[in-house]
């Protein structure tokens, strides 16, 4: 075919959550062929298909890699981009429960049960071309987010059938049951300082709010950061704090959380049981005569890491970022609203005194490549040193120091 392109699409056929069927691969492939003259390879994954597999489809030809599926599917795309380092352009069809990164990116309406596939045809055809960082994860790469603990664990906990028949509500239950669980004690490292705390879990996204609390901005996701998350929920409107600031949106008032901008970090876990609140005691009681047996928590410093969704191993968790680590289409409204943004602040700025070297220096040529690289350089400058001091922790989360049950 004369001036044709190709474009590879990876998808997962079992993806289900919020789609019956897959008359959207028709769709696909129509509007692909007829508007960019592409020719469509079609690649489904199986539960067997490695990233590695995925890598050795990135052909130098592609011009285009559509990633179809839930967080999972899209991660193992992603992640095999930014393994061979490709610059190929990869547009997001998000058909899972969570949608985390194409909801972020814009591509799915932030409404909470919103149809994920009602505007993701529009990047495809007009999006703009933008470097995200992804998160490293003891080798694995993620998009999203990785985690551990409790709060983590209602992230990997409901099958494939629940999602499918109750969307998002199915890690109602499991959120649910986290309320029974003992907090974790864990231990830190950031920026060459260690502290020990009491969490239901701990996070570290690449997208704000864990992708869910509140719309994220397209810098977040660009600025060579990734962001720590401690949940320690102990009292019941704790627990609706949370619930209201990542499942319903509402972001008034201070975070529910401790929320710490890190380029790494290394999450391990304390082998020692962490204490119970009150509620959470009542909460493990009720639960065991639902279940009709005791709980029991096992003390072990190899408890389930969680990376979009998915299990990825256990901790230690030694996290790092990638900055600029692939290239996503990001729908053109997203794009024209960050520029906006920028326009507006730039405009409530003060502007200070410029010396007339420093004005003949300009010559009027401040291109916008130099004024972004110059703020990029301002804000890895501006970070040099720790973002926090030990005693500031504290008014977030709780040390650890007598949050444990002494060892018998």
């Amino acid at each position: 075919m004369p001036n044709s392109k190709q474009a590879l699409v990876v998808y997962n056929p079992t993806a289900r959550s919020q789609n019956s069927d897959q008359s959207w691969i028709t769709r696909l492939v129509s509007e692909l062929s007829h508007q960019d003259n592409y020719v469509v390879t079609l690649y489904p994954t199986t539960p067997m298909t490695t990233i590695d597999d995925i890598v050795a489809l990135l052909k130098p030809e592609l011009a285009l890699v559509v990633a179809a599926g839930g967080d999972g599917t899209i991660r193992s795309v992603l992640a095999a981009l930014a393994k061979c380092k490709s610059d190929i352009p990869a547009a997001l069809m998000p058909l899972g429960t969570g949608n985390v990164l194409a909801r972020n990116l814009g591509i799915v309406d932030e409404k909470f049960f919103a149809d994920p596939l009602a505007h993701a045809f529009d990047p495809i055809a007009t999006g703009v071309p933008v470097r995200i960082d992804m998160g490293l994860m003891n080798g694995e790469y993620f998009a999203g987010m990785a985690g551990a603990g409790p709060l983590s664990d209602a992230f990997m906990v409901p099958e494939r059938d629940a999602k499918t028949t109750f969307k998002n509500l199915a890690y109602a239950k499991a959120m649910i049951e986290t309320m029974a669980m003992r907090p974790v004690i864990f231990k830190i490292t950031v920026a060459g300082r260690t502290f020990k705390v009491r969490a239901s879990g701990v996070f570290v996204a690449n997208v704000e709010d864990l992708g869910l609390g509140k719309p994220c901005e397209l810098t977040t996701l660009t600025d060579g950061f990734l962001n720590l998350h401690v949940l320690d929920p102990r009292n019941f409107s704790d627990y609706v704090a949370v619930g209201f600031r990542f499942a319903a949106g509402h972001v008034a008032g201070k975070a529910p959380h401790y929320v710490l901008k890190v380029r790494e970090a290394l999450i391990e876990v304390i082998p020692r049981k962490g204490l119970r609140s009150q509620f959470q005691s009542i909460a493990n009681k009720i639960m065991m005569f639902l279940q009709g047996k005791p709980s029991r928590t096992a003390r072990s410093q190899h408890i389930a890491a969680m990376i979009d969704g998915e299990e990825a191993g256990t901790t230690p968790m030694k996290i790092s970022v990638v900055p600029h680590a692939v290239t996503v289409l990001v729908p053109a409204e997203r794009i024209a609203e960050l520029n906006k943004q920028t326009e507006d602040n730039e405009d409530t700025s003060p502007k200070p005194k410029q010396s007339q070297s420093q004005s003949q220096n300009q010559n009027g040529a401040n291109k916008p490549e130099q004024t972004a690289a110059a703020k990029a350089k301002a804000m890895m400058d501006s970070d040099r040193e720790p973002t926090y001091a030990p005693g500031e922790v504290t008014a977030f989360i709780t040390l650890a120091s007598e949050a444990t049950e002494p060892n018998p």
